[in-house]
């Protein structure tokens, strides 16, 4: 039997009881776009809501809160995976986006980790296309900012700079430390 997400344990509940989504978050006395919200998985319940939730539902709130499995491989993954803007553009954003939104309600700790992984590459993303477009712009126009080696060499120890930055969070992973990418535009909260 597949383990069912908060969000759709929630559901399921609510329309075994018969209630509609209107009833349910009048019955919890919870805004009715919270409780979408939470039914579509974009959001999980806490505290109040999530109590007031499990008394509507005269279920125990036990039984709504999520078992997060424990997968320090996956952590490790999610770090790992994103080396693949060698591969391919963006893949340091795609690839790791992709194992966040399947498994952030599902393995502890992928949640706050994808979180700061995608914020530090969407960061050095900007950052580097960027300076690869001021080398473009530059080739074209004939107008230079540095000499264009100098410029790929910059752009060489950008890209060496994340794989450290990936590497070193590894190490840190595989250690147990929590303190990993603490660099970066808060993009995703």
């Amino acid at each position: 039997m597949n383990k069912l997400t908060i969000s759709e344990h929630i559901k399921s509940l609510r329309r075994a009881k018969g209630l509609s989504q209107e009833s349910l978050a009048e019955n919890a006395q919870i805004n009715l776009r919270t409780l979408q919200r939470i039914e579509s998985g974009a959001t999980i319940p806490r505290g109040e809501t999530l109590r007031l939730l499990a008394q509507a539902l005269d279920v125990p709130v036990e039984s709504l809160t999520p078992t997060l499995v424990e997968d320090t491989a996956l952590l490790k993954l999610l770090n790992l995976s994103a080396l693949t803007f060698w591969l391919f553009p963006l893949g340091n954003i795609l690839v790791p986006l992709g194992i966040w939104i399947a498994k952030r309600n599902e393995v502890a700790g992928v949640r706050e980790l994808g979180k700061r992984i995608l914020n530090f590459q969407i960061t050095w993303s900007i950052l580097t296309y960027g300076f690869a477009l001021v080398i473009m712009l530059g080739l074209m126009s004939g107008r230079f900012i540095l000499h264009p080696f100098a410029m790929m060499g910059v752009m060489f120890l950008m890209l060496i700079f994340n794989t450290a930055v990936v590497l070193v969070t590894h190490s840190k992973i595989v250690r147990g430390e929590a303190d990993v990418y603490g660099m970066g535009l808060k993009i995703i909260s």
